[in-house]
């Protein structure tokens, strides 16, 4: 039987509350709570309960019982359901090592609106003073010897080293093949045509950008930048999604942006810790690199 004839079969034997959403949720906890009891149960006798999938068996299709009712309450296909989880996880979980090379999205854009295929920009940290005479730590970042943008402090009353956060910029530049604000700094926005400039490299995109990487900052303290790990929680990268559906880039995959988001972070680390440092991105390669440089500690 598939799950179009489940849904089907068990169509007529759902006596609920057409209208009534709680009670299948409140059906699915239950069976949540039904599988755990048998879970202790083993644990508890071991090898002496014998009856454990046969139980497991009956509160999973209690389980899918409930499932389909609730699918069927928000007009949903289960079948449908779990094609798109079939989709959304081989995308998110099943990897290469390096993400494979994708078109750009400025590919057919005048070569002095592209953004530049191989770039090196380095970071170097001084020290400022603001108006109270307070020593304040600031980056800045050059290609070659022409600085880009301005010098950045963490604009912060505790040093989180966010100074260094173009690196996240370069990494979306480097991984997705987008970034506004590079656009912006770099001087290749797409002027020639009117509505892609205005929408896709506007102040707009710019401003959205600068958030969600702010965003993910928040959100990475708590995984120590991202220091050991190899993956990025789904919630981070589903609001990067949400906040850039509208832009060129909702084109990209959850896949991508995980790779973005590490490689972001993994530049950053090196940055903070020698304090500088020069920092390589391949938009053909899709790969993002860190070097030390002679000034960096």
């Amino acid at each position: 039987m598939d799950l179009a004839e489940f849904e089907h079969a068990v169509a007529d034997t759902d006596i609920l509350d057409p209208d009534d959403l709680v009670l299948p949720m409140l059906g699915l906890a239950g069976e949540i709570g039904g599988l755990v009891a048998q879970y202790k149960k083993i644990q508890r006798d071991h090898t002496g309960y014998r009856a454990f999938s046969d139980e497991v068996r009956e509160e999973l299709g209690d389980l899918f019982w409930y499932a389909t009712a609730l699918a069927r309450r928000c007009g949903l296909s289960l079948e449908e359901i779990l094609v798109d989880n079939v989709r959304k996880t081989r995308e998110r979980f099943l990897r290469p090592t390096t993400p494979p090379p994708h078109p750009l999205f400025d590919d057919d854009a005048h070569p002095g609106e592209q953004l530049p295929r191989s770039l090196d920009i380095t970071f170097n940290e001084t020290v400022a003073h603001d108006r109270g005479a307070k020593a304040v730590p600031v980056v800045s970042i050059f290609r070659g010897t022409e600085a880009v943008g301005d010098p950045l402090d963490d604009n912060s009353g505790e040093n989180d080293d966010y100074r260094y956060h173009d690196a996240f910029h370069l990494a979306h530049m480097a991984i997705l093949g987008w970034s506004p604000v590079m656009r912006s700094l770099l001087r290749v926005k797409r002027g020639t045509d009117r509505d892609t400039d205005r929408i896709q490299d506007g102040g707009r995109a710019i401003a959205i950008e600068e958030g969600l990487s702010a965003y993910v900052f928040a959100a990475a303290r708590d995984h120590s930048y991202f220091r050991t790990s190899t993956s990025v929680p789904s919630e981070i990268i589903k609001a990067c999604r949400a906040m850039t559906a509208h832009l060129e880039v909702s084109r990209r995959t959850a896949q991508d942006w995980e790779y973005a988001i590490l490689a972001g972070y993994r530049a950053f680390v090196e940055l903070t810790e020698n304090r500088g440092g020069t920092v390589h991105a391949d938009l053909n390669r899709r790969i993002l690199t860190y070097t030390s440089t002679p000034n960096s500690q």
